[in-house]
């Protein structure tokens, strides 16, 4: 489930359209040096009066399941008897367990009208695993560079960024960031008509109901409040979220050791941004070695190991070093590394890291290198992508569209030590003992990772939308044919979709590997393209039978998409209807969920996301099992591309390679059908 940040992007890039043109059309304000802007509608104007996340029916989401069982038969452990045995088990569901789980699910339900199904349930999976965060849930997004070189010095670019966040956090708090909606018309952006919304009283979706008449969908953002000033605490069998409303400050890792940097006056106004760069010049000129035993390690630990470590930590005086960390506004962290020109060195600096330098536990973490490459990693409880990159978007446009401080301004001298200070912990051998443990381990998980990232500027944004075929749909296939390419069967996908329309939604799962996918990819599969006998290229019979096979794939793909949007997928129902039977009503775990085929359907081998924002450049995340891919993509204005990560047992490598070759494949078939 952990690839699921990221790939929670579904509409993000609308949404950014979306805000440009509502700036353009002065439904929100610039405003004063402390906030980013001062909207019409108030931040929270649409929570409550959000649609609630539906309940699939029972019988609905069984008939989905099962077809897309059906589309892994070939897979080593998917076969017409096992799909027929699961067919039999999902029958046996229907008729005993389902309909008693599915009541008990609705009745819950309807007495939790402020929330979602999934909303409890999505956060003790996450909570509840013991499971290191690092390569198991932390993604990371990199920036784009500022477009004046000169402004990516590292200080001056994290001291631009950090302003930014600040401005992001006082506007939010302020209630005057504009809401998060998704504009599908123009009517809806005029400033006469957010007026009038913004006077209409939230009972009986009064508020919703014209915005959604003139295309316009505000979006959920009850996980807002988790963005910044917040953490995971580790505890016994289910960690803890815990946000720090009147923090004032930043904390500062670097070469392995910690600092704290204020940012915020005790009035709440922001530090000068000249005081902040002359904190982190001060960092950067700190010419001590890396700690022995750096305490960071330990976030990148078993959750219960690192539960036991802190609660030493605090009964050895190391409370106060704790809770300067834990109540950060954010972790900013400065890496040393200059060199960051490919996939795989982005993921060895913004995916893991130095561990002695990354505080994994942090809701966010911006990190900048020493050439100004930045990115944000972040943790995935709280979360998803519309809250996510609503703040990345924000900070990059301030930071580099109406930046603070300029790469040659006059250095402060002297005058700001009052607002740095280090943080040094007191460390028994117990502790020093458990750190070393910590970074063996940490280090030899993170060098088992490869990576390898390829471009097509055959096909781009544009070429895609003249072809009038879906970017998503064809990178879905294409990662469908060079997974077939590679091993010769299909394999369990995930594309996370944000359900971000509903109260407290989190995501579903969008399962790309569909029948209508398989077709398609057997079909270019037998071409033979890598042989001289190319018929994509040479039986235009053939390529118009495949060109008809690969808009079917694209087809299916927009409409299990669009399910997922609505809560009508079936995987988020199947989780909470296996939750309610064994958390709340403490049955024994019911046969569908035991079924062989379940089990393969959820080892999910291809995890994969996509990322849409101007501000964004690449995004990247681990497998989320042993033998799979962690296959980040993107569709842009010059080309499309992905950057892929895999565990040493498999040859990411070649992977890449054969969804080049098959990105290669579908331009040929498109072409040829002018």
């Amino acid at each position: 489930m952990r690839a699921a940040s990221q790939r929670t992007f579904t509409h993000i890039k609308a949404i950014q359209k979306s805000r440009a043109a509502l700036c353009l059309n002065k439904e929100y304000s610039t405003e004063s040096s402390e906030h980013l802007h001062r909207s019409i509608l108030p931040t929270l104007h649409f929570q409550d009066c959000l649609p609630r996340l539906p309940i699939p029916k029972l019988e609905d989401t069984a008939q989905r399941y099962l077809r897309s069982l059906r589309a892994l038969e070939g897979h080593p452990d998917v076969n017409s008897q096992s799909i027929y045995d699961t067919e039999s088990a999902v029958k046996s569901f229907l008729k005993y367990e389902g309909p008693q789980l599915q009541l008990a699910l609705l009745a819950k339900d309807a007495q939790n009208r402020h929330t979602s199904y999934i909303s409890q349930p999505w956060f003790d999976m996450y909570l509840k695993s013991r499971l290191p965060l690092p390569l198991n849930y932390n993604p990371f997004i990199t920036f784009k560079r500022d477009s004046n070189e000169a402004m990516n010095d590292q200080a001056t670019r994290s001291t631009n960024m950090i302003v930014a966040a600040m401005k992001f956090m006082k506007t939010y708090n302020a209630k005057i960031l504009s809401p998060e909606v998704y504009y599908l018309k123009e009517d809806a952006k005029s400033p006469g008509f957010q007026r009038m919304v913004k006077f209409l009283p939230s009972t009986l979706m009064l508020r919703y109901i014209p915005m959604m008449k003139y295309g316009a969908y505000p979006l959920d953002m009850s996980q807002f409040v988790n963005l910044l000033s917040s953490t995971r605490i580790p505890r016994e069998e289910r960690d803890e979220l815990v946000t720090y409303p009147s923090s004032k400050h930043i904390v500062v890792l670097r070469n392995g050791h910690i600092y704290t940097v204020q940012t915020l006056k005790d009035d709440g106004g922001i530090i000068d941004a000249a005081t902040v760069k002359a904190c982190l010049n001060d960092i950067l000129a700190d010419k001590r070695p890396p700690p022995d035993h750096s305490v960071a390690y330990m976030t990148s630990t078993n959750r219960d190991t690192w539960c036991r470590v802190r609660e030493h930590l605090l009964s050895t005086g190391n409370a106060e070093m704790l809770e300067a960390v834990d109540s950060a506004i954010l972790c900013l962290v400065l890496d040393d590394k200059k060199d960051i020109e490919s996939p795989n060195e982005a993921v060895d600096v913004f995916l893991h890291g130095d561990g002695a330098s990354r505080w994994f536990d942090k809701s966010i973490s911006l990190i900048i290198s020493g050439n100004g490459e930045a990115a944000i990693n972040f943790e995935h409880a709280w979360g998803d992508g519309v809250a996510v990159m609503r703040c990345f978007n924000e900070i990059f446009d301030h930071s580099t569209l109406t930046p603070t401080i300029s790469h040659d301004s006059l250095a402060v001298v002297g005058g700001y030590s009052d607002y740095l200070k280090r943080i040094e912990f007191n460390l028994d051998d117990s502790v020093k003992r458990s750190i070393s443990e910590a970074r063996e381990r940490y280090n030899d998980d993170v060098s088992k990772i490869r990576v390898s990232g390829k471009e097509f500027p055959k096909m781009h944004k544009e070429y895609l939308k003249k072809k009038k075929i879906s970017p998503d749909g064809v990178l879905q296939l294409a990662i469908q044919v060079g997974h077939y390419r590679l091993c010769g069967h299909p394999a369990a996908t995930y594309e996370s979709c944000s359900t971000s329309a509903f109260k407290h939604g989190r995501t579903e799962t969008i399962r790309s590997c569909t029948l209508e996918a398989q077709a398609a990819a057997k079909a270019i599969a037998r071409a033979n393209v890598s042989g001289a006998n190319n018929r994509l290229k040479t039986d235009a019979t053939y390529r118009k039978e495949v060109e008809s096979l690969i808009r079917k794939s694209c087809d299916r793909h927009n409409e299990i998409t669009k399910q997922a949007a609505m809560g009508q997928g079936f995987d988020r129902h199947l989780f909470g209807l296996r939750h309610i039977a064994e958390q709340d009503l403490g049955l024994k775990t019911p046969g569908i969920f035991l079924d062989p085929s379940y089990v393969t359907m959820n080892h999910i081998i291809l995890s994969t996301s996509t990322l849409a924002s101007h501000a964004a450049n690449m995004g990247g995340f681990a497998p989320v099992v042993p033998d799979g891919f962690g296959v980040g993509y993107g569709v842009r204005d010059n080309m499309v591309g992905c950057n892929i990560t895999s565990y040493d047992n498999r040859d990411v490598a070649a992977f890449v390679d054969a969804i080049m070759a098959s990105l290669e494949d579908i331009y040929t078939v498109l072409e040829g059908s002018d």
